[in-house]
């Protein structure tokens, strides 16, 4: 059965349709969350929200776009909305959850060079984390989630000429941001 057939499905109340798409969807969303949220639990959380969220808006779903842009989109404002709720009560972001961090390692690293790309990747998200928020999201979309410029510009609802000066002068700033706390020359 087609994606939009088991849209379709679900948009009729139908909840084991509604379940395939959650399993579809699952890693995907959690993963824009944690790129947003930096924190497995808050990442965890807003993307359950994202599909509570989901599931009582998808009547409204008019395929006008892709099910996972919508969803995305979704997703991005449940972050959204965390920020806010966080930024009231004064509490910090954490950028990373020790205990339920993953951390990949290349078997030929050395202790050494595993510790380097560490710390040089805690850099990075920490110089990500400082970027305005309208060039953070569009750094986590294409850069660390690979979404296409058309795909960006329906999540955001701006114009893919927006998206491609977003995404350069995001990455300026970043460069800048990381070139300037000495990671890289």
């Amino acid at each position: 059965m087609d994606e939009n057939s088991i849209i379709k499905r679900a948009q009729n109340g139908d909840t084991e349709s509604f379940a395939l798409l959650v399993e579809k969807y699952k890693d995907i969303i959690f993963g824009v969350c944690f790129s947003l949220l930096k924190n497995y639990h808050d990442a965890n959380d807003a993307a359950q929200e994202t599909f509570i969220k989901v599931y009582k808006s998808i009547k409204r779903f008019k395929f006008d776009s892709s099910f996972q842009t919508y969803i995305t989109r979704i997703a991005i404002n449940t972050c959204k909305d965390e920020f806010r709720k966080q930024s009231k009560n004064n509490a910090a972001i954490s950028i990373d959850d020790d205990e339920n961090s993953v951390e990949i390692r290349d078997a030929s690293d050395t202790p050494e060079a595993a510790f380097e790309k560490k710390e040089r990747r805690e850099k990075v998200r920490q110089a990500i984390l400082e970027l305005p928020e309208k060039y953070r999201e569009i750094i986590i979309l294409r850069d660390l989630n690979g979404a296409s410029y058309e795909e960006i510009s329906k999540i955001l609802k701006i114009s893919q000429g927006t998206v491609k000066s977003r995404i350069n002068r995001a990455r300026l700033s970043l460069k800048e941001n990381l070139k300037n706390n000495g990671t890289f020359s």
